[in-house]
């Protein structure tokens, strides 16, 4: 049968519940995460949520069984969240109202409180791309996406890091300032910037030299990981990327597989070490041996790895500005945007834009556009 975990991979949430306070473990926020994916904008009341270990695993990309799969429903069910209230002191919810396993099928269901954070949301609407959130080993790391994805237009948003610390409710050991930026801050900030749609930094406000506030600076991420890997693969084959720790030379090759380059036989590297080897060429991108010389280089690229971010980083960075010339019969036309993506001549005449748009992406992949020269 088909269950009811579907296609989909945004979720919906109000602003209250991505503020509420509470904590969990990364199997935990993942089923939860699964089963708001399910939820329809359509749906005027909660349902039963039916669906196997085996649909599951497919949707989360990670190995379940039923002995895990209860642990972690008994552990989720005993961790409710505390809802920020403006009429009341306090309110704790439960994610779900129950759990069932029967004849290899689960079925759940949310608990009807969550009713107007879900189903009927006044107020900020936080939507996120479940494919990002995923990927985070980090339970804190996901948490913080959502925190920031609410603030995604802004462009910014600043903790007081005792109230972030009570809104994540991290342990004692974690209390610990120098702990906490290590353990949930920078992490949060490595694991974002490499798997998500948003990139974001961290700064920090000292009072008497005790560290106050922090503030994440936001905006669009070009250079996250899946990103840099495409670039890689379709502009950098067969070239030194970077040396490993015992000073063996790393490429990728046409077929898209990382490999050391003084290997005669060229074996690629065992999938699970080629991970981390993505990884760590991601974190590391500004300090690789490929763009030493140059390290705006790969962000450059990363514009020119599909249509969409080419469009993205013109829009974003060129409005009202020249991009470059093209030549027309007997003209030169200096072309620029407008903010609504729209190409137009700067002496007004607007332009055939998806005819441009083919012109000047073949004339950046080719390096031969102005705006990134030198």
């Amino acid at each position: 049968m088909d269950g009811d975990l579907t296609k989909r991979n945004h979720t919906r949430q109000s602003h209250i519940l991505v503020n509420a306070r509470y904590a969990l473990t990364r199997a935990e926020i993942d089923i939860v995460l699964t089963l708001l994916t399910s939820i329809s904008k359509e749906d005027e009341d909660f349902k039963d949520y039916k669906f196997t270990i085996g649909e599951l695993q497919e949707k989360t990309g990670r190995e379940w069984n039923s002995k895990q799969l209860k642990d972690t429903v008994k552990s989720l069910m005993t961790k409710p969240l505390e809802l920020p209230t403006e009429d009341s002191d306090w309110e704790i919810v439960n994610w779900f109202s129950y759990f069932k396993y029967e004849k290899h099928l689960i079925t759940c269901r949310f608990d009807k409180r969550l009713k107007p954070y879900l189903l009927e949301i006044i107020g900020t609407r936080i939507l996120a791309d479940f494919r990002h959130i995923l990927p985070m080993k980090s339970s804190y790391s996901k948490r913080m996406y959502l925190l920031l994805k609410q603030y995604n237009k802004i462009g910014s948003r600043t903790f007081e890091v005792e109230h972030l610390q009570d809104i994540l409710k991290v342990p004692n050991s974690h209390k610990l300032y120098s702990n906490f930026k290590l353990k949930v801050l920078k992490r949060a900030e490595i694991d974002i910037n490499k798997f998500t749609d948003l990139e974001v930094k961290l700064t920090e406000k000292k009072r008497a030299r005790k560290v106050v506030e922090v503030t994440y600076t936001i905006k669009k991420n070009h250079t996250d990981l899946k990103t840099f890997i495409s670039v890689i693969r379709e502009l950098y084959t067969n070239t030194i990327l970077h040396f490993s720790k015992d000073n063996r030379p790393i490429k990728c090759s046409t077929k898209g597989f990382l490999y050391y380059g003084d290997d005669e036989k060229k074996s690629y590297i065992e999938p699970k070490e080629a991970q981390k080897l993505w990884e760590y060429l991601h974190e590391n991108r500004e300090n690789l041996y490929l763009f030493k010389k140059n390290s705006i280089e790969l962000k450059e690229h990363a514009y020119l790895s599909n249509m969409e971010y080419f469009k993205a980083y013109l829009k974003e960075n060129f409005v009202h500005k020249k991009i470059t010339k093209l030549k027309k019969g007997d003209k030169i036309l200096d072309i620029s945007i407008f903010p609504n993506g729209r190409l137009y001549e700067m002496n007004g005449e607007e332009l055939d834009s998806d005819v441009v748009w083919k012109i000047l992406y073949t004339l950046g992949k080719e390096g031969k556009l102005e705006v990134f020269e030198g």
